[in-house]
């Protein structure tokens, strides 16, 4: 939407090669991020930052993607049982190290990649990273370990099934994208996770974990060559592997939905149409359109909610993904006013795709934007993870501070359009969990 904008300038420097198996090189600078290369290739990106923590993390894109419905959930399970111990820490020297240094570690797996961080005070830059590197490089994948974390999975799985928000969000994503990863949870099943072993993680790992395409990322107050030296050094084993983008999944041919009765007093609908994704600069335009419908000031709640007394909440949000995307409307509601909350959310719906919004609306949807965008960049350690989107999945680093002018750059005909173009009922699915309407 709106003028393009050109990328930021990135200054090249004169080739600064640091030789040997732990050498690195000086890529780049790209604005305030100073862009390295391990010996092996591997990036490495690091910004500064006043912030006395350091964040640092190993981004990997991939891993889920490769999971077939047999071994769904084997990413998550990896990378959470890595962080219990290694083959040179057991899970109790890991924590006490942890401790002994300020450090928090964790791991994280989406559908389109996972990570390993952690976080410690800059004085323990050096130390965190090499209990970093040894979680990457070298976790045991004790048997202990991985049932205490495929344990607690499954209460996550089961906790999931009673949350009335994410699980009809679950149920419509399988019909949208069924037979992708998209379309399966990165938690598994109870049928897959038992099939999982120490042996199977331990494949999984040398197959996506320490040769992957992934980027180690820090943010922190010290001299990036100083840190580049460190992290080329901890890290000098990772591998970069070339990897590839599987093809967009294909969206649910014709209106489909998935219904879970249950004994409640409430039944949730979640729809989705298909959205942009992750690259489609109609994100920027969607990520207002969800401003404008939802929040308490939000034309959905106001009309939905306050006005027709259709529903107790109700969304708009974005589902952005590397390969894909869709925009999701959720409301909670009565059992008895299902049918009449789904035809108040479809007409609101069709309203945004046929009438531009209000320019109160847009500029109230810009100033959330963008201030929640300044609140984010507060945070070394979101800024480390938008470093880290920004490279695997974005188009560029310069996305990111571009990001307010993207959002001022959008029009209300933007936004109608994508409205217009997302919001076609005959492509909706939904997964409804449907309550048998017992008085409150």
């Amino acid at each position: 939407p709106g003028d393009p904008i050109p990328p930021a300038r990135a200054t090249t420097p004169a080739s600064t090669a640091h030789v040997g198996s732990a050498g690195w090189t000086l890529d780049r600078r790209d604005g305030p991020v100073s862009i390295y290369r391990t010996a092996a290739g591997v990036p490495i990106l690091i910004e500064r930052s006043a912030s006395p923590i350091a964040y640092l993390g190993w981004f990997v894109e991939g891993g889920a993607a490769a999971e077939r419905p047999e071994n769904s959930g084997i990413t998550m399970l990896m990378a959470r049982a890595a962080v219990r111990g290694t083959t040179t820490r057991d899970s109790q020297r890991m924590a006490e190290d942890a401790e002994n240094i300020g450090a928090a570690l964790g791991s994280a797996t989406i559908a389109d990649g996972f990570q390993w961080t952690i976080s410690a005070p800059i004085g323990s830059l050096e130390r965190a990273a090499e209990l970093l590197a040894d979680v990457v490089l070298r976790p045991a994948f004790r048997a202990d370990a991985v049932d205490s974390e495929r344990a607690v999975m499954l209460a996550d799985l089961k906790a999931m099934r009673d949350d009335m928000h994410r699980w009809p969000m679950r149920l419509a994503m399988e019909l949208a994208w069924y037979g992708d990863v998209y379309g399966r949870s990165v938690s598994g099943t109870e049928a897959s996770l038992a099939t999982l072993d120490a042996a199977a993680l331990r494949d999984w790992h040398e197959a996506h974990g320490a040769a992957a395409r992934g980027a180690i990322v820090c943010v922190a107050d010290g001299d990036p060559d100083d840190i580049a030296a460190i992290l080329a050094r901890r890290f000098s084993q990772l591998a970069l592997a070339d990897g590839s983008v599987a093809s967009a999944p294909a969206w649910a041919s014709g209106a489909h939905e998935t219904t879970d009765p249950r004994d409640k007093a409430q039944s949730a609908l979640a729809m989705l149409f298909p959205g942009p994704g992750r690259r489609d600069p109609a994100r920027y335009a969607a990520a207002l359109l969800a401003g404008v419908a939802s929040g308490l000031g939000g034309r959905f709640f106001d009309v939905l909610r306050d006005q027709q007394s259709l529903c107790y909440t109700v969304m708009v949000a974005p589902v952005v993904r590397r390969r894909a995307g869709a925009m999701a409307a959720y409301i909670a509601t009565s059992p008895e006013k299902e049918d009449a909350a789904r035809r108040g959310l479809l007409a609101e719906c069709a309203r945004l795709a046929a009438e531009p919004v209000t320019a109160e609306e847009l500029q109230r949807a810009k100033t959330y934007a963008i201030g929640t965008h300044a609140i984010r960049r507060e945070s070394a350690g979101a800024i480390m993870s938008d470093l880290a989107d920004a490279w695997l999945h974005g188009d560029s680093l310069a996305e990111i501070a571009e990001f307010p002018a993207r959002i001022q750059a959008v029009t209300a005909e933007a936004i109608r359009a994508v409205a217009a173009a997302s919001f076609d009922p005959a492509a909706r699915v939904e997964g409804i969990v449907r309550g048998a309407g017992r008085a409150v």
